[in-house]
């Protein structure tokens, strides 16, 4: 594989192997970085994109994922809180709107909403549109065909359910839902119309296979939107002692993602907390947005620390609409 005309091929719409992308994650770094730099700047110019989330309904969630501080499997200490209302959402999403940020998102824990529930961020996501105006996005669990076709019509543009890890990885990670089931709901969103936001969280114990395949099985779902999490092990679950991944791990997974998904928009997402010594230098990388402000239960940037850093680095602040 000729890494120098790489980034040229998959322009011209080459859609690299997994043996390839393997091989692609132990090239140099300097080339890796400038290869996927020419595959960003090309079909996003220096645009960037901000969005935030909400946490709409905390802990007490009734699965076993490893990672998470809101299961009830595990003993976290964090508060719980049951879903906001029609208003709280309305002014969430004001606030982001006069901070410039681009997508408001509400996060709900749990495998599912109850249909009284989903009536009321339906309700909430309709108001947004009708007062607010910034895109609306979603992110609430294992929902069937009906309810992705109300909250769409209600205003509700794209849906986020991430798969967390690869396939053969997922069962390390959880139990109590199947990789299955994130399919099958990625495919009931996209099935209403709705774009599609899914990812993962690095650092978990997973291979270079297993990220590999992270991106492979993205790509096989014709995602819009790819959150890239790094693990902040929180006390009291099972990867609170997970040791960190270098810059340079998270560098090549980011590439490598930014060569199987040319056109998605790649997300840096939880745990920047962690990186935020070096988090701009992944726009090199491939990363063209962010999660900007807190996270569901852990701290984040500021979202004027990260439009500051933008600007200073000449990124055009702008939403980005599927390619």
């Amino acid at each position: 594989m000729q890494l120098e005309k790489l980034a040229e091929k998959i322009i011209s719409g080459y859609v690299l192997t997994k043996d390839e992308a393997l091989e692609l994650y132990k090239a140099p770094i300097d080339v890796l970085k400038e290869s996927a730099s020419k595959i960003t700047k090309h079909f996003f110019k220096d645009d960037l994109e901000l969005c935030c989330i909400s946490n709409g309904k905390c802990g007490k969630c009734s699965e076993d994922c490893k990672f998470c501080a809101q299961s009830r499997f595990y003993n976290t200490q964090i508060e719980t809180s049951p879903l906001k209302t029609v208003e709280e959402f309305v002014a969430e999403a004001k606030e982001s709107f006069e901070k410039h940020i681009h997508r408001y998102s509400i996060v709900t824990a749990g495998v599912r909403l109850s249909k009284a529930e989903i009536d009321v961020i339906a309700k909430a996501f309709k108001k947004i549109k009708e007062e607010v105006g910034i895109a609306s996005c979603g992110s609430l669990g294992l929902l069937d065909f009906d309810d992705f076709v109300k909250l769409k019509e209600s205003g509700m543009a794209r849906y986020h359910c991430n798969i967390e890890t690869s396939p053969n990885y997922f069962k390390s990670i959880c139990t109590t839902h199947s990789m299955e089931d994130k399919d099958a709901t990625i495919k009931a969103a996209k099935k209403a119309g709705l774009q599609i936001c899914s990812g993962c969280i690095i650092g978990m114990g997973e291979s270079v296979e297993d990220r590999v395949d992270i991106a492979l099985h993205l790509r096989d779902l014709k995602v819009d939107s790819t959150p890239i999490n790094i693990l902040n092990p929180i006390a009291g679950t099972p990867l609170e002692h997970q040791a960190p991944l270098t810059e340079e791990e998270i560098e090549r997974t980011i590439a490598v993602f930014r060569h199987i998904l040319p056109k998605v928009v790649l997300r840096l997402a939880g745990g920047r907390l962690k990186i935020q010594s070096f988090y701009t230098k992944l726009y090199d990388f491939g990363i063209n947005s962010q999660i900007t402000g807190d996270m569901l239960t852990t701290a984040g940037l500021t979202v004027a620390c990260d439009i500051h850093n933008a600007i200073s680095l000449n990124k055009t602040l702008k939403r980005i609409d599927p390619l």
